[in-house]
């Protein structure tokens, strides 16, 4: 039976081979780390957009991100509801405001989004808004989001439940009173977020919500395809076209909006490129573990490799267990890695409440990132070996 050289390099020294494995595997926990940071990044940009039941949006050209969207004249979106092809086209408001809470009396940041209750503005089963919306019977009443962090003062110190419905506070210094709850979550600029009708919102902000909205959420006739929803966007943001061809309002798909949120965050926002900088050190963290483990293991076999170089073996024969040994070692390491990144995922969504969880894509990413790592390392390692000669190393 042939002997595998690089299996038995490694076995040698079990206590050296589990250091080896220790040490690339927390490159390859970096790396899982950064990029499910990366990912949450991704998942909480867009997470109100998520549960949002619209095929197009309007909304003004001036728009930074969600909570920063600008206004449009109302009239736009009536002007758009006579359209062809055009189901229905919804007001949708949405700024920042200060939470007091009713346990500690601390001012938070807080989402304050405006609706009209008999309108559909949310998907029917991504949260529980349709269940309390019909609640907004007053300007005084909100919906508060149950996945509000614990420093919005809920009533057990953890999470809104049932019992704070009810409970009266302050927004913006004006009064109101919890009428229901719903679970969506509040996207990266607050850690929090209410529910107001559109009088509500007007008492609450400085906006004139009869003439103005922040956007306009339209539906289409169903049976449409991506690409005539896209056309019928590109259609209707031609009409708002000035004869000096400036925009007045911007009509975008939903798949639009979202790509541009995420661009918004991760590309135009320093966040982005700071996770993809962590993925970058991971790597070469990793692979100069890596190499120094298979250059100090190559150094102290050279006899051994110089025997079998003497004997005749190539040196492809030889660069084949080297880079095998450091297949080896990445397949070693990769494993438990996993696994502890796992836990470290279910860990941090936890405490930190924010979505981040482990997707295929990134389980094989990180696999091929971790094996070029490793081969690349064992290439570097092979220049010594490649130099020698039988008879110097004797």
């Amino acid at each position: 039976m042939r002997t595998n050289l690089a299996l038995s390099n490694i076995s040698y020294n079990r206590a050296r081979a589990v250091l080896s494995v220790a040490g690339i595997g927390v490159a390859i926990i970096l790396m899982f780390m950064q990029l499910g940071f990366r990912g949450a990044i991704e998942n909480t940009a867009t997470t109100i957009y998520s549960k949002m039941d619209f095929d197009l949006v309007v909304r003004s050209p001036d728009y930074l991100h969600f909570v920063l969207p600008d206004q449009i004249p109302r009239s736009a979106i009536h002007e758009i509801a006579g359209q062809e092809k055009i189901e229905s086209v919804v007001p949708f408001h949405v700024s920042m405001a200060n939470w007091k809470s009713p346990r500690e009396e601390k001012e938070r940041g807080v989402v304050v989004i405006g609706v009209d209750p008999a309108a559909s503005t949310f998907k029917t089963d991504a949260t529980q808004v349709t269940q309390h919306i019909e609640r907004l019977t007053s300007p005084e009443f909100v919906l508060i989001d149950q996945k509000s962090f614990p420093e919005f003062g809920p009533k057990n110190g953890t999470r809104f439940e049932s019992q704070d419905i009810g409970v009266t506070t302050k927004v913006q210094e004006q009064e109101i009173r919890i009428a229901g709850l719903f679970e969506m979550g509040s996207g990266l600029t607050a850690n929090g977020a209410i529910i107001v009708n559109e009088q509500g919102f007007d008492r609450l902000l400085p906006f004139d919500s009869k003439n103005n909205v922040s956007m306009g959420l339209i539906k289409l006739q169903p049976g449409l395809s991506y690409s005539e929803k896209r056309k019928i966007a590109e259609q209707l943001q031609n009409r708002f076209r000035t004869d000096s061809g400036r925009l007045q309002v911007e009509v975008l798909t939903n798949r639009q909006a979202v790509r541009r949120e995420l661009r918004r965050w991760l590309g135009e926002t320093p966040i982005g490129f700071i996770f993809q900088l962590g993925v970058l050190i991971s790597l070469i963290v990793g692979a100069a573990i890596v190499y120094m483990i298979l250059s100090t293991d190559v150094a102290n076999k050279l006899s051994e490799y110089a025997t079998l170089k003497a004997m005749g073996y190539t040196n492809f024969f030889l660069a084949s267990v080297v880079l095998k040994q450091a297949l080896y070692l990445a397949i070693l390491a990769f494993i438990p890695s996993l696994f502890l990144s796992l836990g470290l995922y279910a860990i941090t969504a936890a405490l930190a409440k924010i979505p981040i969880f482990m997707t295929p894509g990134r389980v094989i990413f990180v696999l091929i990132m971790s094996l070029l790592m490793c081969m690349v390392s064992g290439t570097l390692a092979l220049k010594k070996l490649w130099q020698a000669e039988p008879a110097e190393l004797f």
